[in-house]
């Protein structure tokens, strides 16, 4: 088998499940701060369940950060990283899951829907019996195991999966499996009918599984023309060789080619063929990145081919055609700007979030330091005033108090006892540690203040000398 380059893969109805929005623009927290989150696992859940399996990856890939053997979180980030089109990351979270727990029939589910990706139908329906052995309901595992019997060419099967889904519910995506698993099997009617209601409501990829029916069914008319009502002329027109192949297939064969864009190597268009770039010596890209497929071994293959419109994964335009591009060397062509995977993506986006969570804090550490070091600056400047204000001093303390508004009475009672050494003196007072100094002063040296309290104790009165330092506040008694 070999695979078609991006045109088929654009239009393969796994396009509405693996066009991924691109995680860049879903980073959960730009420019504000993140909301704390109590149970990331829980908030992974919601993510998944209101339609965003990126973000729900990104969380689960952080809880697994932290804790490698979650086994919620493994399961998850499995799930996850398959809705966003990236089996190789899936089939490995499953992988170690399923090592944590051997018997849990939801990770037997999800390894079998990863190996559908990887076109392995064999294994995917022994693991899709297992989960079912294992408690899992037939309903939770039909879409994918549908899709693993067309793969197998037992439309049958397949087509009675599919209507499982759908009596449970209406799910868009089991309405075109089976109108696709019927065109494989030659029914285009209901085909067409079971596709209506979705048509009628301009589901777009309900249009290109009807380009498909139709070409499926031999008419190629018909598909060309409900490729042209959706695609660009020049995208419609490159598809033609592919649809015109289709109704040649056989139905295991046509599932390959319309789910995953592969071709039997015998029945490869002519078209594609020729549009093949020579080999490169360059590695092979990873498993990922969309190659352009290898060069046919037919004589007919030019040296220098004709370049030809290269397309994503989600359908969108990666190259068109122009004069420039047709005189590029072929070896360039494998180089096709892809991208990284869904997981690089959200392995990114997580790294990301961890660089901007220590930014932040790194911002606000720094914050911290500039406001200590602002309060330590007004601080000294305080220091400065207080010490301008008020230098040191030398005192004579009197008497002491507890009380700050009786110190005034007890300068007249001192006064009243000593009047004639208090004579001309004002009282002040600065706390003590529980009780507060009746100071008289200031002296204009130490040794003034030692003389002063030589003579009143010669007289009679308790004192000694006090001397303040540099800012420490005195005031006056009134």
């Amino acid at each position: 088998m070999k695979k078609i380059y991006h045109l088929l893969g654009s239009w393969s109805l796994l396009a509405a499940v693996t066009a991924a929005v691109p995680l860049s623009a879903q980073s959960l927290d730009d420019t504000s701060e993140e909301a704390v989150i109590t149970d990331p696992v829980a908030s992974a859940r919601d993510a998944m369940a209101r339609g965003d399996p990126a973000e729900a990856l990104a969380r689960y890939l952080r809880v697994l950060a932290r804790d490698p053997g979650d086994l919620e979180a493994l399961t998850g980030a499995g799930t996850a990283a398959l809705a966003v089109g990236d089996a190789d990351a899936a089939i490995n979270f499953f992988v170690r899951a399923e090592k944590i727990s051997p018997r849990d029939g939801r990770v037997k589910a999800g390894l079998g829907s990863a190996l559908i990706q990887k076109e392995q139908p064999r294994a995917a329906l022994r693991l899709f019996d297992s989960a079912i052995d294992l408690g899992i309901p037939q309903v939770d595992v039909a879409l994918d195991r549908g899709l693993a019997y067309d793969l197998r060419g037992d439309n049958r099967k397949a087509q009675a999966d599919y209507a499982l889904v759908m009596r449970t519910k209406q799910d868009p995506e089991a309405i075109r499996r089976l109108a696709l698993s019927m065109a494989m099997s030659g029914d285009k009617t209901n085909a067409l009918t079971i596709l209506d209601p979705l048509l009628r409501k301009k589901d777009i990829a309900a249009w290109r599984a009807r380009a498909f029916v139709l070409a499926m069914t031999g008419d190629t008319v018909g598909a060309e023309a409900a490729a042209n009502a959706v695609l660009p002329r020049f995208q419609a027109d490159a598809l033609k060789p592919f649809l015109a192949r289709l109704a040649s297939l056989k139905p295991a064969e046509k599932a390959a080619a319309v789910h995953f864009g592969h071709f039997p190597e015998d029945k490869v268009p002519m078209q594609l063929a020729e549009a093949r770039p020579a080999p490169s010596s360059k590695p092979a890209p990873s498993s990922k990145e969309i190659p352009a497929p290898q060069p046919a071994t037919s004589s007919s293959a030019s040296a220098t081919p004709a370049q030809r419109p290269q397309f994503d994964r989600s359908g969108r335009l990666v190259s068109r055609p122009d004069s420039s591009q047709r005189t590029t060397t072929t070896a360039s062509a494998p180089e096709a700007t892809v991208g990284l995977s869904a997981t690089e993506e959200a392995e990114q986006k997580v790294a990301d979030q961890r660089s901007l969570a220590q930014d932040r804090r790194a911002a606000q550490k720094r914050a911290a330091a500039e406001k200590a070091e602002a309060e330590k600056k007004a601080k000294a400047r305080e220091e400065a005033k207080a010490k301008k204000s008020n230098p040191e001093r030398y005192w004579v303390q009197i008497a002491s108090g507890a009380y700050k508004p009786d110190l005034d009475k007890e300068w007249d009672k001192q006064k009243k006892a000593h009047a004639k050494l208090l004579s001309g003196r004002s009282p002040w007072t600065t706390p003590y540690k529980a009780t507060n100094r009746l100071l008289i002063g200031p002296f204009a040296t130490k040794g003034a203040a030692q003389d002063y309290v030589n003579e009143a104790r010669a007289a009679g009165l308790s004192c000694f000398p006090v001397t303040t330092s540099a800012g420490q506040k005195v005031e006056r008694i009134d």
